[in-house]
């Protein structure tokens, strides 16, 4: 049996080769993942932004008989996050009893 030439790489040096160029390719790769999970979050934030810019939220009145007030969702006197209305609904809330526009985002306008 002859023995390979000198100059040939044997196999556990290809195998070291494979390895580092999948290693690089697997940083490569999750580079890439990184980029597209930033994209989609500047995107959910671009898009929260602009549904803020056509909804209106209800602040509820702190004591009994007390007056809500609705105000446009970026209002920033009232900054709870929850229970947005659409245009239809913004609408309808200040002909109900007890429910005055915000005077400062004045959301009627």
């Amino acid at each position: 049996m002859e023995d390979p030439p000198s100059s040939e790489l044997s196999r556990l040096a290809k195998l070291r080769v494979v390895e580092e160029y999948q290693a690089h390719q697997l940083e490569r790769t999750r580079a890439v993942i990184r980029e597209l999970e930033a994209e989609q979050e500047r995107l959910r934030e671009r898009e929260k932004k602009q549904c803020m810019q056509v909804s209106w939220k209800p602040q509820p009145s702190c004591a009994d008989g007390g007056v809500a007030l609705l105000h446009r969702a970026n209002c920033g006197l009232y900054t709870q996050e929850m229970g947005y209305l659409n245009a239809q609904e913004a609408q309808i809330a200040p002909a109900e009893a007890g429910i005055e526009p915000c005077q400062v985002c004045r959301p009627q306008d």
